[in-house]
């Protein structure tokens, strides 16, 4: 088992590829070509495809920083009741009010399901220090405050933006939720968006793409590769899931080998400028889905999105890699000498 944790050690990101791959397909496939249709084999797999990446994450961080363990266990447990307390109600109404779900059973199976997120963000206060440095910034954000309005005026920003100069132009705008009005699409996007930074797309696959492979790519490879490794794996993570649900293959071509990887470079742009902070992505990732599921995509949404990540690469010149001391970069090597400089420290001490 030693030599097991070593090799992980060494070769975090590839045990994070290969593990987060064969939880997802494996619950995908079964969900979507061996079951089709079983609510029961969904419900058992999703949550796991779901937070693959985060519970990967979790576990490659905790061997791979296991020592020296935080004694206070209480606020791990405090903060699990509470995040749970939170999450499982954002669940439930966006099952009922989204989805139009109005079955008991369903709401208790939605209401288990919130502990997949209140353990994550819990993990916060985890006694395990790889782990707690993974997802401290969800709560303990860094960078400039602005940084996370950014977000924000990209989506909705853009796309409300295109949204009207598109009709000035001579091409079509749409907002599908025209016909629920301000109140309701208000909560409605509220509910998709809180739903989604929770459950699908925030903290349960970010805490992996961003938040544990970047930083660790990006110790030694420039920023635009890292970058684009993540981003096309990330990409292609989603491929059974894309072929299951019946989306035309000239939109999957489109969507996983352009923009999913274009997106990808804004968030590991928009995670090196909040110095290494999950919450970023985590944020962006969820209004991505919510607001560009929403709006019709024009041309000119397309210009600005694409002008964005040019800007992104070329003001960051992200064809260099980051200074070794930056925050949202791991050292691996820096953290294997570490351990074993209090190795060496706690053998001077046993031999006194």
């Amino acid at each position: 088992m030693q030599k097991l944790a070593d090799w992980i050690k060494h070769h975090q990101v590839v045990t994070f590829f290969i593990l987060v791959y064969g939880i997802a397909w494996s619950g995908m496939i079964l969900v979507y070509f061996v079951f089709p249709g079983n609510e029961l084999v969904e419900v058992l797999c999703m949550p796991f495809v779901l937070f693959s990446p985060a519970l990967t994450a979790m576990l490659i961080s905790g061997i791979a920083e296991p020592r020296p363990k935080h004694k206070d266990s209480r606020s791990r447990w405090i903060a699990l009741v509470l995040s749970w307390l939170i999450c499982a109600p954002i669940i439930i109404l966006h099952a009922i009010n989204n989805l139009g779900v109005e079955a008991v059973p369903a709401f208790i199976v939605f209401g288990i399901m919130g502990i997949f997120p209140a353990w994550v963000l819990s993990s916060v206060y985890a006694r395990t220090p790889g782990i707690r440095k993974l997802f401290s910034t969800i709560l303990k954000p860094r960078g400039p405050a602005k940084w996370y309005l950014v977000i924000f005026l990209i989506f909705p920003g853009f796309l409300l933006l295109a949204f009207y100069i598109t009709p000035l132009l001579g091409g079509e705008s749409q907002f599908f939720l025209a016909d629920l009005g301000i109140r309701g699409a208000a909560v409605y996007l509220f509910l998709e968006f809180s739903k989604g930074f929770v459950l699908t797309g925030g903290i349960n696959e970010e805490s992996g793409w961003r938040g544990f492979a970047v930083p660790r790519l990006q110790a030694r490879y420039p920023v635009i590769v890292a970058g684009l490794i993540v981003g096309y794996l990330w990409a292609f993570w989603h491929l059974p899931y894309d072929i299951g649900e019946g989306v035309p293959t000239a939109w999957i071509l489109q969507n996983r080998l352009f923009w999913t990887p274009l997106f990808g470079i804004i968030m590991t742009w928009l995670y090196n400028r909040t110095n290494g902070s999950l919450l970023a992505p985590a944020l962006f990732h969820p209004a991505m889905n919510t607001f560009g599921n929403n709006f019709l995509i024009t041309p000119v949404g397309n210009i600005l999105f694409i002008g964005l990540a040019i800007y992104a690469i070329v003001s960051d010149r992200m064809w260099k890699k980051l200074p070794q001391d930056h925050l949202a970069s791991y050292h691996e090597t820096g953290m294997i000498k570490l351990e074993a400089v209090q190795k060496n420290k706690l053998m001077e001490v046993s031999n006194v």
